[in-house]
């Protein structure tokens, strides 16, 4: 995912074969698996074998059931390379000393400071803006992983800005397959030393994923899982991990971004559920989850199913009640940019297994960053996906459909301020 863009590439149009409006189920009977139809999942006996007077088996012999392949991916990130393109990446390649590499090094580091830094956070938000632009370099000088980060993210914004020019994006494969070595060292020998600086590289590591999805093939449409599970397990795992090695230290600069974030406790590193996923939050969007009587007879649901739904549509309702309350955009946006890591693990398997409810759920994320599309990183990545998930539902979900339309064509949320990059 990190590296396998190149420039032009999402105006590229894959030759596929029509996409269907259901997919075969992956976790049906053995009987409609092996028949190659839609099973509606209903236990002990789904719909199919009941008319055809069959025994019904479920479960895959010699895998896991669907129950215990909910988690998602374990934090290791390995960066891949576009079939087509000529550079390559290795995690043992260290650029040799030269005036070239210091020349290179320093245009970025002059592109991070001058440009990407302001980027990151809101004119608002003056900490973050210090945080960004001045405590962030410093630290890096300690720690290689952040600083080849900074590259990384530096080389990828001018990329962004010179499309045309693979040059930069070849810089910007190079530092990522730096900074991911490093940061994978970093993580197996996590520590109070450089718990700091981990949290801050993975920070940079999901602006980069956020970044890419403006590139991403949506012909046919699949949703942004691994986009979702990478956010998930640096977001919140690593983090959580690395919260008791920083919890007492008054210079760690994570420590402070983890305090001020939108719904967490005052004093540490837990949030407040009562008021994120509060029932009250998503009264504004109960008909996301209101089911018909098709509904209650074909789609997979158990208490785990319904309570991935409802936590996920009670923080994007407590989204929508921050934007009443009119908290300052930085807020908004942070609210908006922790949403991977918000989101349960069950509701990502849901998306992954491209559920009709849980896709439209996500258009309704995904809707709010039209506001925020002159920011580099973010772009039409909102807009792409909402149409994206609207081309691949089945007509009798698309009514659902109508508020995230709406609101990609026409933004109205923080239109009046300066937020471009």
């Amino acid at each position: 995912m990190f590296v396998g863009w190149t420039p032009g590439a999402e105006k590229e149009v894959r030759k596929t074969a029509p996409r269907l409006h259901h997919k075969k189920s992956r976790t049906g009977c053995q009987q409609c698996r092996a028949r190659r139809v839609k099973c509606n999942e209903v236990h002990p006996i789904c719909g199919s074998c009941a008319r055809h007077k069959t025994t019904c088996v479920w479960g895959r012999q010699g895998t896991t059931t669907q129950s215990q392949n909910t988690k998602p991916k374990t934090y290791e990130i390995r960066p891949k390379i576009h079939s087509n393109h000529q550079t390559e990446v290795r995690d043992g390649d260290e650029p040799p000393e030269s005036s070239q590499r210091r020349f290179t090094e320093l245009k970025l580091l002059h592109q991070y400071m001058a440009f990407t830094c302001m980027t990151l956070n809101f004119p608002d938000d003056h900490r973050q803006q210090n945080d960004w632009g001045v405590a962030i370099p410093h630290l890096a000088f300690k720690h290689n992983s952040l600083l080849y980060s900074i590259y990384t993210l530096a080389a990828l914004h001018i990329a962004k800005l010179e499309p045309n020019n693979a040059e930069h994006v070849a810089t910007y494969q190079k530092y990522l397959g730096l900074t991911l070595r490093e940061h994978r060292d970093e993580v197996g020998t996590l520590n109070r030393s450089n718990a700091d600086a981990a949290c801050i590289t993975s920070s940079c590591l999901r602006v980069c994923t956020f970044a890419l999805l403006q590139e991403r093939y949506l012909t046919p449409y699949t949703p942004p899982t691994e986009w979702l599970q990478m956010s998930s397990t640096t977001g919140r795992g690593l983090n959580v991990e690395a919260w008791k090695y920083i919890a007492d230290d008054n210079n760690s600069i994570m420590r402070g971004m983890i305090r001020s974030a939108p719904g967490m406790k005052p004093g540490g590193w837990l949030r407040e559920e009562a008021i994120l996923f509060h029932p009250s939050n998503r009264q504004e969007l109960m008909h996301l989850l209101r089911r018909t009587p098709s509904d209650i007879l074909e789609e997979p649901w158990n208490p785990r199913i319904e309570d991935a739904y409802e936590s996920t549509t009670s923080y994007i309702g407590s989204i929508q009640i921050a934007i009443a309350a009119r908290e300052p955009p930085a807020s908004i946006f942070r609210r908006l940019v922790l949403f991977p890591t918000m989101v349960q693990s069950e509701f990502i398997f849901l998306v992954k297994e491209e559920r009709p409810r849980a896709l439209v759920i996500l258009a309704h994320f995904f809707a709010f960053l039209a506001d925020f599309r002159d920011i580099w990183w973010i772009g039409d990545t909102g807009p792409r996906e909402v149409r994206g998930i609207e081309s691949v539902l089945p007509e009798e979900w698309r009514d659902l459909m109508i508020w995230p339309l709406q609101t990609i064509e026409d933004s109205f949320l923080l239109s009046s301020l300066d937020i471009s990059g």
